[in-house]
């Protein structure tokens, strides 16, 4: 079933945030926002997409039912003043944070912000930003590979070629000294854990690691996908688990399609769990 979905408003980079709103591919150049603790923004153009999974994309799950429709270690000490994530790189996403401590840095960096624009993106916000205007598993096309984006290349998606989705290996990052030879094996072909914000080339409208690197919590309860074309949708009303997306340095290529969905309870830390802001259209500092 396809449900019609339009919307405009602003998203954030791995590294700060982005804005979402014209069908023309904005110069990113020339749109980007940023704020007192450095969270850098990019113009997302507004419109219509198709939002989930077409029934013969490999390895898509029944939630992904087709229908219309990441903030730095550095970023968040600098408002909540400690740094929960297990690995410490002031310059990698910050991870570790439910969503309840998501909520509660919003309501912070608001607070210093002099505003109310800074939010999570809804689930529809987020997969429509990840695809930059795509309609394939990814917004790279079809396959990932280890070049792409920081995830389990172990495994592989449908067809896709091992050259395609682990072809070469990539150098492993540090790792904890608990670490035996061959659990670091597991995971020649790419980087293990955390990587820097930006450390892959972004998609085609200047966002970073929207596949892999940490799973980002959402706005929405989750549930399912309404059968009627909707506008602007905020999800179920109550719930109990919130909406994840995007995968994450452990998890395979599936894990990180644009379309796949994941919830957990909103109070739960993980590491690999991070976020990205809105940043909602208006006048900054009002």
């Amino acid at each position: 079933m396809k449900t019609g979905i339009r919307f405009a408003l602003c998203l954030c980079l791995v590294l700060g945030m982005f804005l979402i709103t014209a069908p023309k591919v904005p110069d990113i150049s020339e749109t980007k926002i940023a704020n007192t603790i450095d969270m850098s923004f990019a113009y997302i153009p507004p419109g219509e997409f198709t939002m989930g999974s077409p029934e013969d994309e490999p390895m898509g799950d029944d939630d992904e039912k087709q229908h219309k429709v990441i903030l730095t270690q550095r970023q968040w000490r600098a408002v909540m003043g400690s740094n929960p994530s297990g690995s410490k790189d002031y310059d990698c996403p910050v991870e570790n944070v439910s969503w309840d401590d998501v909520r509660e840095f919003i309501r912070k960096l608001n607070r210093k912000e002099g505003t109310d624009r800074y939010r999570l993106p809804t689930e529809a916000e987020w997969e429509y930003a990840a695809r930059a205007g795509t309609t394939t598993p990814f917004s790279f096309g079809k396959c990932l590979s280890a070049d792409q984006a920081n995830y389990n290349g172990k495994y592989y998606l449908g067809d896709c070629p091992e050259g395609e989705d682990r072809g070469r290996t990539i150098p492993v990052a540090s790792f904890p000294p608990n670490y035996e030879t061959e659990q670091i094996k597991r995971y020649t072909g790419t980087f293990f854990h955390l990587q820097g914000v930006a450390s892959f080339a972004p998609n085609a409208w200047g966002l970073y690691d929207m596949h892999g690197n940490v799973w980002e919590w959402c706005q929405d309860w989750y549930g399912d996908y309404p059968s009627e074309a909707v506008t602007d949708p905020g999800g179920p009303s109550t719930g109990s688990y919130r909406v994840l997306r995007g995968g994450g340095w452990d998890d395979s290529a599936e894990d990180c399609r644009s379309a796949n969905r994941f919830s957990d309870s909103p109070d739960y830390r993980l590491d690999g769990r991070g976020f990205r802001l809105v940043l909602s259209p208006g006048q900054q500092g009002g």
